[in-house]
Protein backbone atom coordinates (compact mmCIF):
# COMPACT_ATOMS: atom_id res chain seq x y z
CA UNK A 1 0.00 0.00 0.00
CA UNK A 2 2.92 2.07 0.86
CA UNK A 3 4.78 1.32 -2.21
CA UNK A 4 1.85 1.90 -4.35
CA UNK A 5 1.20 5.51 -2.49
CA UNK A 6 4.96 6.61 -3.08
CA UNK A 7 5.29 5.61 -6.43
CA UNK A 8 1.65 7.93 -7.44
CA UNK A 9 3.39 10.85 -5.19
CA UNK A 10 6.53 10.12 -6.87
CA UNK A 11 4.65 10.84 -10.58
CA UNK A 12 1.98 13.43 -9.31
CA UNK A 13 5.46 15.41 -8.21
CA UNK A 14 7.60 14.46 -11.35
CA UNK A 15 4.76 15.77 -13.31
CA UNK A 16 4.13 19.34 -11.40
CA UNK A 17 7.86 20.07 -10.98
CA UNK A 18 8.83 19.54 -14.65
CA UNK A 19 6.17 21.69 -16.29
CA UNK A 20 7.21 24.32 -13.87
CA UNK A 21 10.94 23.72 -14.36
CA UNK A 22 13.03 26.48 -15.91
CA UNK A 23 14.12 25.30 -19.73
CA UNK A 24 16.36 28.18 -21.19
CA UNK A 25 18.32 27.17 -24.12
CA UNK A 26 22.43 28.22 -25.21
CA UNK A 27 22.52 29.78 -28.10
CA UNK A 28 26.14 29.31 -28.92
CA UNK A 29 28.27 25.91 -28.19
CA UNK A 30 29.91 26.85 -25.25
CA UNK A 31 27.44 28.66 -22.54
CA UNK A 32 25.91 24.98 -21.34
CA UNK A 33 26.95 25.64 -17.90
CA UNK A 34 26.29 29.20 -17.24
CA UNK A 35 22.44 28.27 -18.44
CA UNK A 36 22.88 25.22 -16.54
CA UNK A 37 23.22 27.52 -13.54
CA UNK A 38 20.24 30.14 -14.72
CA UNK A 39 17.95 27.36 -14.99
CA UNK A 40 18.86 26.71 -11.43
CA UNK A 41 18.60 29.95 -9.77
CA UNK A 42 15.41 30.73 -11.71
CA UNK A 43 13.47 27.91 -9.93
CA UNK A 44 14.30 29.04 -6.59
CA UNK A 45 11.57 31.89 -7.23
CA UNK A 46 13.31 34.17 -5.31
CA UNK A 47 15.94 36.18 -7.09
CA UNK A 48 14.79 39.08 -9.62
CA UNK A 49 17.71 39.09 -12.15
CA UNK A 50 16.49 37.88 -15.80
CA UNK A 51 17.56 35.47 -17.75
CA UNK A 52 19.96 37.00 -20.01
CA UNK A 53 21.61 38.64 -16.83
CA UNK A 54 22.07 35.23 -15.00
CA UNK A 55 23.29 33.65 -17.71
CA UNK A 56 25.90 36.52 -18.10
CA UNK A 57 26.61 36.62 -14.34
CA UNK A 58 27.45 32.86 -14.77
CA UNK A 59 29.42 33.75 -18.42
CA UNK A 60 31.92 36.15 -16.41
CA UNK A 61 32.10 34.19 -12.89
CA UNK A 62 32.94 31.24 -14.13
CA UNK A 63 35.23 32.20 -16.72
CA UNK A 64 33.56 30.28 -19.69
CA UNK A 65 35.19 30.38 -22.57
CA UNK A 66 34.72 28.93 -26.32
CA UNK A 67 36.74 25.63 -24.93
CA UNK A 68 33.42 25.79 -22.39
CA UNK A 69 33.64 25.92 -18.58
CA UNK A 70 35.48 24.33 -15.54
CA UNK A 71 33.85 22.51 -13.34
CA UNK A 72 35.55 24.39 -10.28
CA UNK A 73 34.99 27.65 -12.01
CA UNK A 74 30.98 26.95 -12.47
CA UNK A 75 31.02 25.69 -8.20
CA UNK A 76 32.59 28.74 -7.55
CA UNK A 77 30.61 30.97 -9.75
CA UNK A 78 27.58 29.51 -7.97
CA UNK A 79 28.67 30.02 -4.47
CA UNK A 80 29.23 34.17 -5.06
CA UNK A 81 26.09 34.31 -6.61
CA UNK A 82 24.61 32.86 -3.17
CA UNK A 83 26.60 34.35 -1.08
CA UNK A 84 26.07 38.05 -2.58
CA UNK A 85 22.20 37.49 -2.38
CA UNK A 86 22.53 36.24 1.45
CA UNK A 87 21.16 33.01 0.91
CA UNK A 88 23.13 30.06 2.92
CA UNK A 89 23.79 26.94 0.18
CA UNK A 90 26.07 23.96 -0.04
CA UNK A 91 27.61 23.03 -3.26
CA UNK A 92 29.48 19.32 -3.46
CA UNK A 93 30.97 17.62 -6.47
CA UNK A 94 31.41 14.15 -7.36
CA UNK A 95 33.71 13.76 -10.57
CA UNK A 96 36.85 13.16 -12.21
CA UNK A 97 37.46 17.19 -12.47
CA UNK A 98 39.63 18.79 -9.72
CA UNK A 99 37.65 21.36 -7.43
CA UNK A 100 38.49 23.19 -4.40
CA UNK A 101 37.87 20.99 -1.55
CA UNK A 102 35.05 22.80 -0.27
CA UNK A 103 33.59 21.69 -2.99
CA UNK A 104 34.60 17.69 -2.78
CA UNK A 105 31.38 15.28 -1.71
CA UNK A 106 33.17 13.38 0.93
CA UNK A 107 31.20 10.36 -0.73
CA UNK A 108 29.41 9.05 -4.24
CA UNK A 109 27.18 11.12 -4.92
CA UNK A 110 23.64 9.10 -6.64
CA UNK A 111 21.53 11.61 -8.56
CA UNK A 112 17.95 9.51 -7.47
CA UNK A 113 18.85 10.45 -3.86
CA UNK A 114 19.62 14.17 -4.03
CA UNK A 115 16.59 14.48 -6.52
CA UNK A 116 14.54 12.77 -3.65
CA UNK A 117 16.20 14.88 -1.39
CA UNK A 118 15.23 18.12 -2.69
CA UNK A 119 18.68 19.24 -4.02
CA UNK A 120 19.20 20.81 -7.49
CA UNK A 121 21.07 18.80 -9.52
CA UNK A 122 24.03 19.80 -12.52
CA UNK A 123 25.54 16.77 -14.19
CA UNK A 124 28.53 17.53 -16.97
CA UNK A 125 28.70 14.41 -19.33
CA UNK A 126 30.97 13.42 -21.90
CA UNK A 127 30.35 12.41 -25.34
CA UNK A 128 32.37 9.53 -26.81
CA UNK A 129 32.80 7.47 -29.51
CA UNK A 130 32.38 4.22 -28.81
CA UNK A 131 34.10 1.42 -31.08
CA UNK A 132 32.96 -1.91 -29.06
CA UNK A 133 36.00 -1.84 -27.31
CA UNK A 134 36.66 1.81 -26.10
CA UNK A 135 35.08 5.38 -25.32
CA UNK A 136 36.89 7.87 -26.68
CA UNK A 137 35.86 11.24 -25.72
CA UNK A 138 34.90 14.42 -28.07
CA UNK A 139 33.55 17.07 -25.62
CA UNK A 140 31.79 17.83 -22.46
CA UNK A 141 28.47 19.08 -21.59
CA UNK A 142 26.41 20.19 -19.17
CA UNK A 143 22.67 19.55 -18.08
CA UNK A 144 19.82 20.10 -15.85
CA UNK A 145 18.56 16.85 -13.81
CA UNK A 146 15.50 17.70 -12.44
CA UNK A 147 13.22 14.77 -11.41
CA UNK A 148 12.78 10.95 -11.71
CA UNK A 149 10.00 8.68 -13.22
CA UNK A 150 8.23 5.26 -11.36
CA UNK A 151 10.10 3.57 -13.50
CA UNK A 152 13.93 5.38 -11.66
CA UNK A 153 14.79 7.00 -15.21
CA UNK A 154 15.79 10.75 -15.01
CA UNK A 155 14.50 13.68 -16.36
CA UNK A 156 17.01 16.10 -18.17
CA UNK A 157 16.19 19.48 -19.70
CA UNK A 158 19.24 20.04 -22.26
CA UNK A 159 20.63 23.37 -23.04
CA UNK A 160 21.17 22.44 -26.23
CA UNK A 161 18.19 20.25 -26.94
CA UNK A 162 15.94 22.16 -28.41
CA UNK A 163 13.17 20.37 -27.76
CA UNK A 164 11.41 19.45 -24.69
CA UNK A 165 12.86 17.69 -20.98
CA UNK A 166 13.25 13.83 -21.64
CA UNK A 167 14.12 11.06 -19.71
CA UNK A 168 17.01 8.71 -19.88
CA UNK A 169 18.21 5.59 -18.44
CA UNK A 170 21.45 5.27 -15.80
CA UNK A 171 23.30 1.99 -16.84
CA UNK A 172 26.73 1.06 -16.41
CA UNK A 173 29.05 1.36 -19.28
CA UNK A 174 29.67 -1.46 -21.61
CA UNK A 175 33.62 -1.32 -21.06
CA UNK A 176 35.22 0.57 -18.56
CA UNK A 177 37.92 1.44 -21.34
CA UNK A 178 37.85 5.12 -21.13
CA UNK A 179 40.17 7.43 -22.63
CA UNK A 180 39.83 11.42 -22.61
CA UNK A 181 41.14 14.14 -24.72
CA UNK A 182 44.66 15.85 -24.05
CA UNK A 183 43.59 19.18 -25.26
CA UNK A 184 40.28 18.75 -22.90
CA UNK A 185 40.36 22.70 -20.90
CA UNK A 186 40.18 20.66 -17.37
CA UNK A 187 42.47 17.73 -16.38
CA UNK A 188 41.06 14.27 -15.32
CA UNK A 189 41.38 13.18 -11.58
CA UNK A 190 41.99 9.64 -11.11
CA UNK A 191 39.78 8.67 -8.06
CA UNK A 192 37.22 6.21 -7.67
CA UNK A 193 34.17 7.93 -9.32
CA UNK A 194 32.23 5.57 -11.53
CA UNK A 195 31.33 6.35 -15.21
CA UNK A 196 27.71 5.73 -16.20
CA UNK A 197 26.08 5.21 -19.39
CA UNK A 198 23.19 8.11 -19.91
CA UNK A 199 20.50 6.61 -22.48
CA UNK A 200 18.34 8.62 -24.71
CA UNK A 201 19.69 11.57 -25.33
CA UNK A 202 18.02 12.46 -29.06
CA UNK A 203 21.29 14.45 -31.18
CA UNK A 204 23.66 11.79 -30.11
CA UNK A 205 24.47 9.96 -33.51
CA UNK A 206 25.02 5.79 -33.08
CA UNK A 207 28.34 5.78 -32.30
CA UNK A 208 28.09 8.19 -29.44
CA UNK A 209 27.20 7.27 -25.78
CA UNK A 210 27.17 9.89 -23.56
CA UNK A 211 28.81 9.00 -20.31
CA UNK A 212 28.89 10.79 -16.51
CA UNK A 213 31.68 12.65 -15.71
CA UNK A 214 30.54 14.62 -13.09
CA UNK A 215 27.39 15.47 -10.52
CA UNK A 216 26.98 18.95 -9.19
CA UNK A 217 24.91 19.09 -6.34
CA UNK A 218 22.93 22.46 -4.80
CA UNK A 219 21.81 22.15 -1.68
CA UNK A 220 19.85 25.60 -0.91
CA UNK A 221 19.59 26.41 2.48
CA UNK A 222 18.03 29.96 2.97
CA UNK A 223 16.09 30.88 0.21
Amino acid sequence: MFKKFFKTLLLITSICFAAGFSDIKQIDEYSCAPVCATNCIINYNSFKNTDSELVKYFSENAQTTQKGTKTNNLCKALAKYFKQHNRSAIIKYDGIRPVNRVFKSKKALDIKEELQNGKSVILNIGIYEYDGKTYTRKYGHYVNAININEKGQILLTDPFEKGAAFYVDIENPESSNIRHNKNDNERVCKNNFKFKSLKGIPYLKNNETALLNGIISINLLVF
